[in-house]
């Protein structure tokens, strides 16, 4: 373990050293590239890029066809693992995720390598020298596993807030107003997750030239079957130019239907697993309480 540390070590240091021992430039060309290396910050940050602060990172980011084989190597899927970082907004990439999987696999090897190195010694297998391999496995599972973890989380939140949010909708288009105001005002004042997400339909809607299209970009990437219908309900009536009040009305009442069913169901899963813990905590006491007296009467006879 020693031995692989001193060499990672190394590696890094002999990557960073051309940086610390190069020739430095004259002072001109060093004054423009700085001028340039603000300007290209400025920019970054008004269209809201955040760029890798690493090098192997961005190497990474460039290098797409090295980035799919690795992504192949550590067993990422890299289509559907960026849908999900985009769909979550999290200041992370594809890049940063496999470098984390590629030192879980070092963690790995390294830990698997020690306690075959245990078992040639003599030393028998057992929890204290086998924790360490558990725990590196832990730590390269971790990073997709939490990923998934929060997109399943964030698509449950989603699904629970159409119904109340849609209702509002529909509340605001019965009482006259357009429905994409409907959904603007709605969105500015609905606090969760599926209000901040159809806020920023106004930004979207500069990139793919209306509104109809953003919101149903949206709809496809969350990939929420209630979302999906309400959303390619809403483009028909404003293609049309129908009310779309009915439509709410009977979507809301669907999966508001769907939603009692599915926590009917959830319940009496729960009901069934709790069955052995109600047996063995109420059925045994009340067994002793019916067979106690008539074995107390046998003692008695006896």
């Amino acid at each position: 373990m020693l031995l692989i540390g001193l060499l990672l070590g190394l590696a890094v240091f002999l990557y960073g050293l051309p940086a610390c021992v190069s020739k430095g430039d004259s002072f001109f060309s060093t004054l423009f590239s700085r001028i340039e290396i603000e300007q290209q910050a400025e920019l970054d940050q008004a269209f809201e890029r955040r760029q890798a602060r690493w090098a192997l990172v961005r190497m990474l980011e460039r290098n797409v066809p090295l980035l799919h084989r690795l992504c192949s190597w550590t067993g990422i899927q890299p289509v559907k693992t960026e849908e999900i970082l985009l769909r979550l907004h999290m200041q992370m990439s594809l890049a940063e995720l496999v470098i984390m999987r590629l030192i879980g696999v070092c963690l790995v090897a390294s830990s698997l390598f020690s306690l075959l190195l245990k078992l040639a010694g003599g030393e028998m297998l057992g929890v204290k020298t086998g924790y360490p391999l558990i725990l590196s496995l832990g730590l390269y599972l971790l990073p997709t596993l939490a990923l998934d973890w929060a997109d399943k989380r964030a698509k449950a939140e989603i699904r629970e807030q159409v119904p109340i949010f849609f209702g509002i909708v529909q509340s605001l288009v019965e009482a006259g107003m357009p429905l994409q105001i409907a959904v603007k005002q709605t969105a500015r004042r609905f606090n969760a997750r599926l209000g901040k997400e159809l806020s920023w339909l106004e930004v979207a809607e500069k990139r793919h030239g209306s509104w109809r299209k953003a919101l149903e970009e949206l709809a496809f990437r969350w990939e929420v079957d209630s979302l999906s219908t309400i959303a390619l309900e809403m483009n028909e009536a404003i293609s049309k130019g129908v009310s779309i009040s009915h439509m709410l009305s009977v979507q809301i009442e669907e999966q508001v239907r769907q939603q009692e069913d599915e926590a009917a169901a959830h319940m009496n899963r729960l009901n069934i697993r709790l069955l052995p813990l109600v047996i063995v905590f109420m059925g045994v006491p009340l067994l002793f309480l019916v067979i106690g007296p008539a074995l107390m009467g046998i003692g008695e006879r006896l």
